[in-house]
């Protein structure tokens, strides 16, 4: 059951990403779907939708996992070392041209963003799941959408673990 909530005289559902889906398959088996959701952030989703076509994050290790965040998309997570400087600051080579905003966006459990260089700057390949809400990004990152599926697989996910492939489903 979906809950709405009454702000003033404004109602304003929870959010709901309905884009197409991509499935990132790990080493192992398991996997986690995302929902894009190009109404919000159209740039920033069709950046990422290339990128996957391309299997761009195939074979990438998380380089970041935090207690609040899973962050993947450094191309250098293939074979560097996971301390190195080239993976936490590599991408693909090309910016998302424009910071698309996430009004009315709570930066919730299983959001998707896009980690950048700062608060409302456009980022380009890494991308992050929140493991818990943090409201305190409000704002200031482009949002991808979220996690329809899997979860309880991004909670489990360590620093090192490889991603086999990543899909579009529909």
């Amino acid at each position: 059951m979906t809950t709405a909530l009454l702000i003033g005289a404004t109602l304003i559902s929870p959010y709901q990403a309905k884009g197409p889906q991509v499935e990132f398959r790990l080493f192992g088996g398991s996997s986690f779907v995302i929902t894009t959701d190009p109404k919000l952030s159209p740039k920033t989703v069709e950046h990422v939708l290339a990128l996957v076509r391309r299997g761009f994050y195939d074979e990438q290790r998380f380089h970041r996992v935090e207690s609040w965040v899973t962050q993947w998309g450094a191309p250098a997570s293939r074979t560097e070392p996971l301390d190195s400087d080239a993976v936490g600051d590599g991408g693909s080579g090309k910016d998302i041209p424009i910071f698309e905003a996430a009004p009315n966006v709570d930066f919730k459990r299983g959001i998707v963003g896009v980690a950048s260089t700062g608060f409302q700057v456009p980022g380009d390949s890494q991308l992050f799941i929140l493991k818990r809400d943090t409201e305190r990004l409000y704002g200031s990152y482009a949002v991808v959408g979220q996690v329809t599926r899997g979860m309880d697989v991004v909670g489990k996910i360590r620093k090192g673990d490889r991603i086999k492939w990543a899909k579009i489903l529909k």
